[in-house]
């Protein structure tokens, strides 16, 4: 896995519980908007583990990678069906393949 920053690294191993995404360049990044919004549906969120999903959308079908270290955070998520994913470069293919398109 490859992160944005430092920072984002630092927090997806050692810090609270949060959501991280691919930016542009597919380093994950901290999510703050969604990961307050899940804070909110689960005030209390707990279990430290390093996972990385295929989210795929209920209504459109499209993919995505979203990555967490806290499994019971993603749990809450709305709108989509999560599929664990063996590592991040596995999870990326899989998105990149319904584009019809190689990882990169």
């Amino acid at each position: 896995m490859t992160f944005a920053s430092h920072y984002d690294e630092a927090a997806f191993h050692h810090g609270p519980p949060a959501l991280f995404l691919p930016d542009p360049r597919g380093n994950l990044r901290v999510d703050p908007e969604r990961t307050r919004e899940l804070w909110l549906e689960l005030p209390e969120p707990t279990g430290h583990e390093a996972v990385v999903y295929v989210a795929t959308d209920r209504i459109t079908g499209v993919k995505m990678v979203i990555a967490t270290n806290c499994p019971a955070l993603a749990a809450v998520l709305p709108r989509v069906t999560l599929a664990r994913a063996a590592d991040y470069a596995t999870a990326k293919a899989e998105v990149a393949g319904q584009w019809g398109i190689a990882a990169g």
